[in-house]
C-alpha cells in the first residue's frame, strides 16, 4: 500500500487509484477504476494526529491521511469518494443527491449503528468502499421494492459516473444482468 499513497502525493491520485483496483478487484476495485477517471487534481497529505483515520477537504481539494491510522486502502478510497461525489452532494438540487437523498432515508433506520447511517456523505462513502456495509444494503429491499438498496445505489452511481465520463446511463435492468 505505501507504493500507491507514494503516487497520490506524487499527484498521481489517478494512478494510485488504479494501483488500489487492481490489487482490491471486485466491486471495490470496479469502483477504484471509475473514481480514477473523476478524481481530476485532488490532492493527498499524509499527516500526524488528524484525529480520524482520514478526511477530506473540499476547499482545498485535498484528502488528508492519518500516518497512524489511515494509511491504508480502505481510507484512500473512502476519501477519494468525498472527492469525487462532495460537489454534487453540496447541490442539494442536484438529481443524483435527491436521488441518494431519497435513498438514504428510505434505509438509514434499517442500518442501525452502521457509520453509513450518520449523513448522506457518510451513506455514500460507506458505500462505495465498504464492503460489510454494502452487505447491508443488498440485504434492504426499501418499502418492500423488489430490487435492493445497493441495486439503487449501484445504479444511481454507476449513471452518475457513466454522464461523468460522457457515456449513455443505463437503465436498473441492463446494470443487473451486466453485473451478474
Amino acid at each position: 500500500e505505501a507504493h500507491v499513497l507514494d503516487m497520490g502525493k506524487k499527484g498521481d491520485v489517478a494512478g494510485a487509484l488504479n494501483a488500489v483496483a487492481d490489487s482490491a478487484g471486485g466491486i471495490a476495485g470496479r469502483i477504484a477504476k471509475q473514481l480514477a477517471k473523476v478524481v481530476g487534481d485532488v490532492k493527498i497529505e499524509v499527516v500526524s494526529n488528524l484525529g480520524s483515520a482520514g478526511e477530506f477537504d473540499p476547499k482545498t481539494n485535498t484528502i488528508k491521511l492519518d500516518s497512524k491510522l489511515g494509511v491504508n486502502a480502505h481510507t484512500f478510497l473512502h476519501e477519494a469518494v468525498h472527492a469525487a461525489t462532495s460537489h454534487v452532494l453540496e447541490n442539494k438540487s442536484h438529481p443524483v443527491t435527491k436521488q441518494l437523498q431519497k435513498l438514504f432515508e428510505d434505509v438509514k433506520d434499517s442500518l442501525d449503528t452502521a457509520y453509513g447511517a450518520q449523513s448522506l456523505d457518510e451513506f455514500v462513502a460507506e458505500a462505495f468502499g465498504n464492503p460489510e456495509f454494502q452487505a447491508k444494503l443488498q440485504a434492504i429491499n426499501p418499502k418492500g421494492e423488489p430490487i435492493t438498496a445497493w441495486q439503487r445505489f449501484s445504479n444511481t452511481i454507476q449513471n452518475f459516473l457513466r454522464r461523468m465520463v460522457g457515456m449513455e446511463p443505463t437503465g436498473l435492468t441492463s446494470f443487473d444482468k451486466a453485473d451478474e
